[in-house]
């Protein structure tokens, strides 16, 4: 499901702190690449030279050459593209408040038939388009064609369909549904914007028959957002309950009922919306604040909360509670100082949680993990600890059907200040302890079909 924070448009002081969502731009793959990157690359060097051409199918040396500005359609292959450098030079360079991981080289990345699949397919967004790749073929195919933006892709429980968001409507927003081959695009909601001109959140259930968005209200409160819910059949748009700030949705599996977080900072909490009445439940918040939004786990539901409203420095710890938002209770023993997301694989085995904490400093100065946690919330394992910080990022988790493969975003962040648009889907066998991640494609924010 799509998700935003408004913490990323506050400033770098709480971006810091806040996990990085699939509303950045994606940047396009170099022209010929069809393999692995190496990512022994690093940083920019005032006197690193431009490099003409594209890089290789398997780069085994530095310079690391990132995608180019634009989309390989509307670059030619001879546009000069600025190498940048080394991982030495990079660390040499730092000039960043934290202290880099300097003796840690990042790995090479495994190649996607290291991991076995035979089946499977992925949708992400690169570029402001979106592209689904095929395990079986060894494949990718493009399926949308710019028209400003698509991105957020997420497959339908048939895997025969894919929702996504597109402002191809004139710097609005709506969200289209397509065939999972791109073709029969069309929208099934009507057209709305996010506070601040951020990207606003929307989900769908399963089956496709509901969808759930928060738009920008019409007050003159710039925070005011409205919660809407769409039948898909009908088409009737209906606001639920009363304009708030809303974040984080997500439907139960059977798509009866809609969690998500309300209120503002010190008011945070969670809240629930029966889809069939459409009347909203807003729980007491236990004397936690800062939530993440719930996720099923077996007949409880799963989430983090943070004792103060705050973007960072505060202990965020996994809790769990019933449907009916009683009963809480702690899970596991992990915790962060900072924002904490757990993603929940389809069998209920295991636990993504992605993390994010300020390091001190601005810019490349946080770290963005994802670590691996048992059902019991216990047995935290780092999925990326072998990448140098804080050069390189871990975010968007996405379990794929067979309960061990997880899906994420792996960025490059080469310089103090940058935004991590140096970015590629990257796979895991969760199983094997030292496996290194599987490069599938530049671009982010990866959806799996729930058919294997």
């Amino acid at each position: 499901m799509f998700r935003f924070s408004f913490a990323a448009l506050i400033g770098l002081p709480l971006v810091a702190c806040t996990p990085r969502g699939t509303n950045h731009e994606d940047q396009a793959a170099p022209q010929g690449s069809a393999a692995a990157p190496t990512a022994s690359a690093a940083a920019p060097s005032p006197s690193t030279a431009a490099v003409v051409g594209s890089a290789t199918p398997e780069p085994t040396t530095a310079p690391y050459l990132p995608p180019p500005e634009s989309s390989a359609a509307a670059a030619p292959p001879e546009t000069p593209r600025k190498a940048i450098g080394t991982f030495d030079d990079w660390v040499k360079a730092y000039e960043g408040l934290g202290a880099p991981e300097a003796h840690k080289k990042p790995p090479r990345l495994g190649l996607a038939k290291d991991l076995g699949l035979s089946s499977g397919r992925i949708a992400f967004t690169r570029s402001g388009d979106i592209f689904t790749y095929d395990f079986a073929k060894g494949a990718e195919s493009q399926l949308t064609q710019k028209a400003q933006r698509n991105i957020a892709p997420v497959f339908l429980g048939d895997g025969k369909r894919i929702a996504f968001l597109s402002n191809r409507d004139g710097m609005v927003w709506r969200v289209f549904l397509m065939n999972a081959d791109g073709t029969e695009q069309r929208p099934i909601t009507r057209k709305f914007t996010g506070v601040f001109g951020i990207v606003p959140p929307f989900v769908i259930t399963p089956d496709g028959s509901r969808v759930a968005y928060i738009a920008k209200s019409g007050s003159s409160d710039e925070s005011s957002q409205e919660l809407h819910l769409v039948d898909v059949a009908s088409g009737e748009d209906h606001r639920v309950g009363e304009p708030d700030y809303f974040d984080h949705p997500a439907f139960s599996p059977k798509g009866d009922t809609l969690y998500l977080v309300a209120g503002w900072f010190e008011a945070e909490h969670l809240a629930s919306v029966d889809v069939a009445t459409r009347r909203i439940r807003h729980w007491p918040d236990a004397g936690n604040h800062m939530f993440s939004g719930a996720r099923s786990l077996g007949d409880r539901l799963l989430f983090s909360a943070s004792p103060a409203g705050a973007f960072c420095c505060q202990r965020s710890s996994l809790y769990t509670m019933t449907p009916d938002g009683s009963g809480i209770r702690g899970f596991g023993s992990f915790w962060v100082a900072g924002v904490l997301q757990p993603e929940v694989s389809p069998k209920g085995t295991k636990v993504a949680a992605a993390w994010s904490v300020r390091e001190g400093g601005f810019g490349a100065d946080y770290r963005n993990e994802i670590s691996l946690l048992d059902a019991n919330g216990n047995g935290e394992r780092p999925l990326t600890d072998a990448f140098p910080r804080p050069f390189y990022s871990a975010f968007e988790p996405a379990w794929a059907p067979d309960d061990h493969h997880l899906a994420f975003t792996l960025s490059l962040c080469p310089y103090v200040g940058c935004e991590p648009t140096m970015r590629s889907v990257v796979v895991v066998d969760t199983r094997d302890t030292k496996a290194v991640p599987a490069f599938i494609a530049y671009g982010g924010g990866a959806s799996w079909s729930p058919v294997p």
